[in-house]
């Protein structure tokens, strides 16, 4: 009989002890396998989705709030050596007494083909057809087709056709969005025609962007530069910070709970303590016994481990994180929901694996090696 058998056989004798430290073991590292599959797996939808947005643009402070800014400032903007290409955007926030959420309102008169993300879309001639993201069909119960009521700036009710939606791979970014004409748009969000929320800069040299954004710093003081690095950055700190806290309070878990079972396997029970006398009177080597020990503790912490990712995926992305959800993201109360793509990387693995597996193998290998130590005679008296 080799060592690995003789584990597997030791490990079923008392099964059900075993199997109960599992389950707890289990648990403590679905936590933290938890956290760390959401918060990897929001930053890496934001970087995808943040990618199609312009590399640079500028907005109008006054007060230290972001205000209207003039549409006129394109053509001083678009003198700057280097820039490609200036367009006005046109964006705010619309709160929905239907359903309590705050929604995003976007003006662009781009053909629907040309958005991106888009999934599916119905024919339609209707020159004032808006683009929604699946939450307002779902908060609203509307489909394709149907028509959405908005009220714009000066309280009157306007309706228009969902002619496009967009799909779940997005929702981050458009879970909440509405996309109208540019007219329309200033309507909802109480534009005027000469006025836009900010305009967005093209760079021929994605090297000289910083350098772009000084000069335009330089030129117009009473405007705000921010780049696609600057909010990226900001988006990976802020997930960051809070699955920090929840990632410190696990790793707190598994580490008491390694320190109970270091204080468990310290104390070898008496049948523990014979079984070790008899196997190295029989002619078992110290490190054949060393062996047998770390690999009952490699089949019980990989097993839990296994368990404990297994949880955590089936929490995370297919029950949305109940638990972790409500912290994390701080503004999931206003807006409507989404879910989470499934992405777990090969490091998010690994990370769990010697967070739990490796020290737990540790905690086993001190014990295991005094009472491997131990004169066979002394150990089965």
């Amino acid at each position: 009989m080799n060592i690995l058998n003789y584990a597997v056989l030791s490990l079923l004798r008392s099964w059900q002890k075993q199997v109960a430290l599992i389950v707890i073991y289990a648990l403590v590292v679905g936590f933290y396998a938890s956290v760390v599959f959401f918060t990897s797996s929001l930053k890496t939808e934001t970087s995808q989705t943040l990618q199609d947005l312009p590399p640079l643009w500028v907005q109008q402070l006054q007060g230290g709030r972001l205000v209207p800014m003039s549409v006129s400032l394109q053509d001083s903007i678009s003198k700057i050596r280097g820039i490609k290409k200036v367009f006005p955007r046109y964006w705010g926030y619309f709160f929905d007494d239907a359903t309590g959420a705050v929604l995003t309102v976007m003006g662009s008169d781009f053909p629907n083909e040309e958005i991106g993300f888009l999934d599916f879309n119905t024919e339609s001639k209707n020159k004032n057809g808006i683009l929604v993201g699946t939450g307002i069909l779902e908060t609203r119960n509307l489909q394709l087709g149907d028509f959405l009521s908005l009220n714009d700036a000066n309280g009157k009710k306007v309706s228009y056709e969902i002619v496009g939606a967009f799909g779940a791979k997005s929702d981050l970014l458009t879970k909440d969005l509405i996309i109208l004409p540019i007219k329309e748009a200033q309507k909802i969000i109480g534009l005027q025609d000469s006025l836009c929320t900010d305009i967005a800069v093209e760079i021929y040299n994605p090297e000289e962007i910083e350098n772009i954004g000084e000069k335009i710093d330089a030129r117009f003081s009473s405007l705000r530069v921010v780049t696609l690095a600057q909010l990226s950055s900001t988006y990976q700190t802020l997930f960051s910070w809070r699955g920090g806290i929840f990632i410190y309070g696990s790793l707190l878990s598994v580490l008491a709970f390694l320190l109970l079972m270091w204080e468990r396997a310290s104390g070898l029970s008496s049948n523990e303590k014979k079984e070790l006398g008899i196997l190295k009177a029989i002619g078992w080597q110290i490190n054949d016994v060393l062996f047998l020990k770390l690999t009952e503790g490699a089949i019980l912490s990989i097993t839990a481990t296994l368990l404990g990712i297994v949880l955590a995926y089936i929490h995370v992305f297919v029950f949305n994180s109940p638990i972790l959800k409500p912290f994390l993201v701080g503004w999931s109360v206003l807006y409507p929901a989404y879910e989470l793509q499934p992405f777990v990387s090969l490091g998010d693995i690994l990370s769990v694996f010697s967070l739990s597996v490796v020290p737990y193998l540790a905690a086993t290998l001190f014990p295991a090696w005094r009472g491997a130590t131990t004169e066979a005679a002394d150990a089965m008296r």
